[in-house]
């Protein structure tokens, strides 16, 4: 039986994007597992042996991994990110890369020098990969204006999945609280996600405080706080720190809107979370934004205080005059599933398992 390894070291933040993208897609490959002719091995840290079930094969990540690359006696390698140090330990392994972004070239704070390395290795990445996968048509786009691709490698644009089965909306609007105060949710901190420049809608609609959730680990906290200083709305901001699950959907499910200006997505994974929960999304209409919201989504044409601010009273009036709008948001974020995500991964590695056999 075929063996398919895939590298999981991001999962020891479970609470990134990246975490996320390998535990959800870990369990939905499990899920499928009986229906396939693969076996599945995974390199995860300590804490997650045993994550995708008991009879699996596991490593355990180690630092030497990076140079001495591990083996699992696989048929195929999957490096789950393009930064991935975690390559198979033998160059004859097929490699497929999964690409999310190339968030780094649009780093203000990144010289030309320093962008034209991370490319090139990437790109060195790239000329030993047999398959790469991208999680949307802008980032197949994004790498093919910027690296070239080998002939003959397979392709695939795989979405993410959404973190929560679609619910049913119900009928009755509920005024969701915390604390007795409706509430805007906000996750992931970052200097790419762009929520200070959104304190002129909180300035203007008073009724609302704001949560925002995730660990801050680039320091863009303190920039926010600045523009709240500056704006006077700091004491209706709250940054709740990482959340769970079940703490998300919590959040989710009370919320009144999510707010998620990002200069720099390549999937955009909050969208499709509050979207099949039938709340209202409003979104930057950059990269990947438009094409994972649609039609259903609300967009800020720009930055300006007053587009900000005319942008979320009207979507919030044609939510609000719409009784059908988060049935219509449910249908479009049922399309972005692990389950289906699983089923094209698996068509994927299929697919270059036979173009590596010999004739």
């Amino acid at each position: 039986m075929p063996t398919i390894a895939l590298e999981m070291e991001r999962l020891r933040n479970p609470y990134s994007g990246l975490g996320q993208y390998c535990l959800q897609l870990g369990h939905a490959l499990e899920a499928e597992r009986t229906a396939t002719a693969l076996g599945f091995a995974y390199l995860v840290p300590q804490e997650h042996i045993g994550v995708f079930g008991k009879e699996m094969t596991y490593k355990v990540v180690k630092p030497w991994h990076k140079i001495i690359g591990p083996s699992f006696g696989e048929s195929l390698w999957h490096c789950m990110h393009q930064d991935s140090e975690y390559m198979p330990g033998s160059r004859k392994t097929p490699l497929a890369i999964t690409i999310h972004d190339l968030n780094f070239l649009d780093r203000p704070d990144y010289s030309e020098a320093k962008k034209s390395r991370r490319l090139a290795a990437i790109q060195q990445k790239i000329n030993r990969a047999k398959g790469l996968v991208y999680i949307s048509e802008y980032v197949r786009k994004w790498v093919h204006e910027h690296l070239k691709i080998q002939a003959g490698t397979v392709e695939s644009v795989i979405y993410n999945g959404g973190s929560f089965k679609l619910e049913v909306a119900s009928s009755e609007r509920k005024e969701p609280r915390v604390n007795g105060q409706k509430f805007l949710f906000s996750i992931g901190i970052h200097p790419k996600k762009n929520y200070h420049v959104l304190m002129p809608i909180l300035a203007t609609f008073k009724e609302y405080k704001w949560i925002i959730a995730g660990p801050d680990s680039r320091g863009y906290r303190e920039k926010i706080e600045q523009e709240a200083a500056r704006f006077g709305v700091a004491d209706r901001i709250e940054f709740c720190g990482p959340v769970g699950d079940e703490a998300k959907m919590e959040y989710y499910q009370n919320c009144t809107a999510l707010l998620f200006p990002s200069l720099a997505e390549g999937f955009g994974l909050p969208v499709v979370e509050a979207m099949s929960l039938g709340k209202p999304v409003f979104l930057s209409r950059r990269t990947s934004l438009p094409e994972i919201g649609g039609s259903e989504a609300y967009y800020f044409d720009d930055f300006e205080p007053n587009t900000l601010k005319e942008t979320f009273a009207a979507g919030m009036k044609d939510f609000e005059n719409d009784p059908l709008k988060p049935q219509r948001m449910q249908t479009w974020a049922a399309q972005f599933t692990w389950e289906k995500a699983a089923k094209k991964y698996l068509e994927f590695y299929k697919e270059i398992l036979q173009r590596q056999a010999p004739n």
